[in-house]
């Protein structure tokens, strides 16, 4: 009976599952780091006086890449500007560099009008010798992560009202050309003289780098990060259990749901589909806080105004009705089986049990995904 380690926030837990029950482990798909290639991009940086990075997230893989970028620049000082929500995790993973970080201002002003829409952006962009640095992602929203949704973080709030406005059918196509990333990427393209870099998550954190003119640098981190991590399934699961893979995917619910998108579409209707949210830090959206507290009725906000979370709440609802559901975390029942209708599980354990059952009941198998935010699954 092998054992198979799963990342379950800050430790991993080990499931135990008979050989003629598994179907597949799809084990992590990023690549390990190419030293030679990091370099050779960072080149046109390195004899910089001052750098001013804006940072759009903290994900492992720019956490480490900060920590590399400070030796590779040693003798440059490095400024890094994020919003307080973002900081707070860059303060306290790298404190130890000599990095000076600050809050980015909330002062915004005009810089384009996309598609009808007057955008207000942060003055931060106006920096000498700025450089975003973003980690690129699957996005339900938005098809990707990256220096586009950095922009985000620093326009007005109604920008990503207006996003969702256009689409036609709101469902989650993470790694997916959607109306809101094209919106996304027009703003971007507005912006396009202004510098980035591009973080391919790896193995150890990061894997390889691109440089250059941000919409060159999205474009080319997307080819880079599809190329590892979309994987073409045989034949449609319908047994799963899911780790997101990484301490921060699993510390809320909200983030813990992006592996859930990442997967549903190499499911079939009606696959059982459990994922790991420890959820140390609650819900992690307004909209599954204000849902689980409230139960309020989405039709009265979609389309109408914006909450933190709210597609990833539309979704889930609609996706429960044609899956079954579960989540392995510390959260009460009463807000994952009452309210929300999924079913929960104490332990990774309890999971596969479940599953066992039902692979008894369908005559299937049970495969395992053991890094489910950076693993696109289709079929």
């Amino acid at each position: 009976m092998p054992e198979i380690w799963l990342r379950y926030g800050k430790v991993e837990i080990a499931v135990e599952l008979k050989r003629e029950r598994l179907e597949k482990v799809y084990d992590d798909p990023l690549s390990d780091r190419e030293i030679n290639q990091i370099e050779q991009e960072l080149q046109p940086v390195k004899g910089l006086n001052e750098i001013n990075l804006l940072v759009g997230d903290y994900e492992s893989s720019t956490i480490e890449f900060l920590r590399f970028f400070t030796t590779f620049v040693q003798n440059t000082k490095i400024y890094a500007f994020a919003t307080e929500r973002i900081l707070k995790y860059l303060r306290k993973n790298l404190k130890d560099t000599n990095i000076e970080f600050s809050r980015i201002e909330n002062g915004k002003e005009p810089v384009a009008i996309v598609d009808g829409v007057q955008v207000k952006a942060s003055q931060i962009l106006s920096k000498r010798n700025l450089i975003i640095v973003s980690s690129i992602g699957f996005d339900p929203l938005f098809g990707f992560r990256g220096i586009p949704t950095t922009i985000l973080e620093i326009v007005d709030e109604q920008i990503r009202y207006e996003a969702i406005k256009r689409e036609n059918e709101l469902i989650p196509r993470p790694g997916k050309e959607t109306s809101s990333g094209w919106f996304l990427n027009r703003i971007v393209e507005e912006l396009k003289e202004l510098n980035g870099i591009g973080i391919v998550p790896g193995k150890n954190g990061f894997s390889k780098i691109l440089y250059g003119k941000i919409d060159i640098v999205h474009k080319k981190s997307v080819e880079e990060l599809l190329k590892c991590a979309s994987k073409n399934v045989e034949k449609k699961i319908s047994l799963v259990l899911v780790s997101p893979g990484e301490e921060d995917k699993c510390s809320s619910l909200n983030s813990a749901l992006n592996s859930l998108w990442n997967t549903i579409y190499a499911c079939e209707e009606g696959a059982s589909i459990i994922i790991l949210a420890e959820a140390l830090e609650g819900l992690g959206s307004e909209a599954l806080k204000k849902y689980v507290y409230t139960g309020f009725k989405l039709d009265n906000i979609l389309g109408k105004t914006y909450i933190d979370g709210l597609e990833n709440l539309y979704y889930l609802i609609q996706v429960s009705q044609k899956y079954d559901l579960g989540v392995v975390t510390t959260l009460p029942n009463t807000f994952i089986q009452k309210r929300l209708g999924l079913k929960s599980f104490q332990s990774g354990n309890a999971a596969i049990n479940y599953l066992v059952d039902q692979a008894e009941n369908r005559k299937r198998k049970i495969s395992i995904i053991v890094r489910g935010d950076k693993t696109l699954l289709y079929s």
